[in-house]
């Protein structure tokens, strides 16, 4: 006999709702407190747009849907990790720079871990991929505000950061 699920609504900070498992919310530790105490099956979250709390809502749901189907037996399991993993791969890499940026504040305020350390390999990635301290900067939109001196002589400082 299956148990029934309680489902809660999220509601952003501009008044999108998302209505969601209780799996869905245990996965964030900010708001796991919703379930523990019972306050109530509405929960508004002040700090997040409905774009992006419906982006946390869609990691959230994939990775309750991998944990609930990878595992039942060591073969599935590692094929379902490799699925996992390509689904966060596609999803990171569908995002803007500025979603990604607020998709990381999202997911420090709510507490998710696994969503927390994906946006910032996604971040720490697309770094990797520049370069040098020019691309960089382009990339992000970072103002050079040192003279040419000054500039020069960090460069020199950090040779072995170049090599």
């Amino acid at each position: 006999m299956e148990k029934e699920k309680k489902m809660f609504v999220l509601k952003s900070s501009d008044d999108e709702s998302f209505e969601v498992d209780e799996a869905v919310v245990l996965q964030s530790q900010h708001l796991s407190h919703v379930v523990e105490d019972c306050t109530g099956r509405e929960h508004k979250i002040e700090n997040v747009t409905g774009k992006i709390l419906a982006k946390v809502v869609e990691y959230c749901e994939n990775h309750v849907a991998v944990v609930n189907d990878g595992g039942a037996n060591s073969s599935s399991s590692s094929s379902a990790g490799d699925a996992f993993k390509k689904w966060d791969d596609k999803f990171i890499k569908e995002m803007d720079l500025s979603t990604v940026y607020d998709l990381i504040m999202a997911a420090d305020y709510l507490d998710i871990k696994g969503l927390f350390d994906l946006t910032c390999q996604g971040v720490a990635d697309v770094i990797t991929a520049c370069k040098d301290h020019k691309e960089i900067r382009a990339t992000f939109g970072l103002v050079n505000d040192y003279t040419a001196e000054e500039e020069a002589e960090v460069l020199k400082e950090n040779e072995w950061a170049f090599d």
